[in-house]
């Protein structure tokens, strides 16, 4: 069964280096150059299909798998990948009836922006979210940080051959974790370790990540039972952080509205 690549790239529409169509082997991607609707269209996919890894295109049935970028070298937070982590933590609800964080962590992720910061604050929240979201046995897929920098390559054909066939050898393997792997196998990965700050574009977005990983790093498990019990009050602290988020959002929004009936 082929690949079926849902994308967040701002510049892939554009004819420009990051365009897709470049690719001579990976099926077309479905491209979203902008976050919201990364959300919009995933929220309902998640939601009403009983598989999240496979989908249709074409009338053909595809594996699925994410490629994301931070953002577009733009402000607007719509142009932001790490507004698509802030989507995941408000559905953050172990436990409760939100499919979505559970079913996006069984879907296997590259990462494609070139810079190395922003590409370890997205893959940081993401081990998090994903492991910490998922059910007792649930499998997590695995995450990949293959930057596409054509800035570093004679032309931009050379670039994306180079990103698709590691795509490739990435899809084509083993794409989940070991069941022994844990959250704090994947945080200590070196190109994720070696960049825990995040810049202040990601803090209005996913700075909820920083005392996390902080909180990790000082409390560094040493024994398998240590892990399960630091994993167990970190899900609980995120938990806890998720709901009030959500119940400030609802106030948020029964407020306008009133100011809307006053207004008429």
């Amino acid at each position: 069964m082929a690949w079926l690549g849902i994308w967040y790239e701002h510049e892939a529409r554009q004819g420009g280096p990051l365009d897709p169509r470049q690719f001579t082997s990976l099926v077309h991607p479905v491209i979203y150059p902008y976050a919201h609707s990364f959300v919009e269209n995933e929220t309902s996919r998640l939601e009403g299909t009983e598989d999240p890894s496979r989908t249709r295109k074409d009338g053909e049935l595809h594996s699925v798998y994410y490629s994301l970028n931070h953002d577009g070298g733009q402000s607007g937070l719509h142009q932001q990948g790490c507004a698509i982590l802030q989507w995941l933590f408000q559905n953050f609800e172990p436990g409760g009836n939100s499919a979505i964080s559970k079913r996006f962590c069984e879907i296997p992720v590259i990462i494609h922006a070139a810079n190395p910061a922003r590409a370890a604050a997205m893959a940081n929240a993401l081990t998090l979210l994903r492991f910490l979201a998922r059910e007792e046995d649930q499998a997590v897929a695995k995450i990949m940080l293959n930057p596409w920098d054509p800035s570093q390559r004679p032309d931009n054909s050379t670039a994306a051959l180079e990103y698709e066939k590691r795509c490739i050898e990435f899809l084509n393997g083993d794409i989940f974790y070991p069941e022994n792997v844990s959250l704090f196998d994947v945080l200590g990965r070196m190109d994720l370790k070696s960049q825990r700050s995040i810049e202040p574009c990601c803090k209005t977005q996913i700075g909820f990540i920083e005392s996390l990983l902080k909180w990790a790093d000082e409390c560094w498990p040493q024994t398998p039972d240590e892990a399960v019990d630091l994993e167990t009050k970190m899900r609980d602290s995120l938990a806890d952080e998720a709901a009030y988020h959500r119940r400030q959002q609802l106030k948020k929004q029964a407020s306008l509205e009133r100011e809307a009936l006053l207004a008429l």
